[in-house]
C-alpha cells in the first residue's frame, strides 16, 4: 500500500471515528443523568478524556497543518454541550469547571496527536 494511500485512509477513519465521537458525546452530554452508564471515576476525568480523544481525532482527520482549527472546533463543541445541558430538561446543568476539563482535555489531545507524528 502506498504512503499516499495509507495516509488518505487514516485521515477517512478518523474522520469516521470523529463522527461517531460527536454523536456519543452529545448522547452521553444530553441524556439523563440515570440514563447514562457511569463508571466511578471523577467527572473532570471523562470530560477530559472525552475531549482528548475528540481532538485528538479531529486533528488528526483535518492534517498535520491544522491543530488549531480542530482545537478550536473542540472547544466550541464542548461549549456547545455545555449551554445545551443548562437548556435541556434531562436534569443535566453545564458548568464552567465541565467547559475547563473539556478545554484542557482538547488542548492536550492536539498536543498529543503533534508528538505522535513526529515519531
Amino acid at each position: 500500500m502506498s504512503a499516499l494511500l495509507s495516509h488518505k485512509l487514516i485521515r477517512a477513519l478518523a474522520v469516521i471515528a470523529t463522527i461517531i465521537l460527536v454523536i456519543v458525546i452529545a448522547y452521553l452530554s444530553l441524556s439523563a443523568a440515570s440514563d447514562v452508564p457511569a463508571p466511578q471515576v471523577s467527572d473532570k476525568v471523562k470530560h477530559f478524556a472525552a475531549y482528548f480523544v475528540l481532538a485528538g481525532t479531529l486533528a488528526t482527520a483535518f492534517g498535520p497543518k491544522r491543530g488549531l482549527y480542530a482545537l478550536i472546533l473542540a472547544i466550541f463543541y464542548g461549549l456547545v454541550m455545555e449551554v445545551a445541558q443548562d437548556m435541556g430538561d434531562a436534569g443535566r446543568e453545564g458548568s464552567v469547571a465541565d467547559a475547563l476539563a473539556n478545554t484542557a482535555g482538547a488542548a492536550c489531545g492536539i498536543l498529543a496527536t503533534k508528538l505522535l507524528r513526529r515519531i
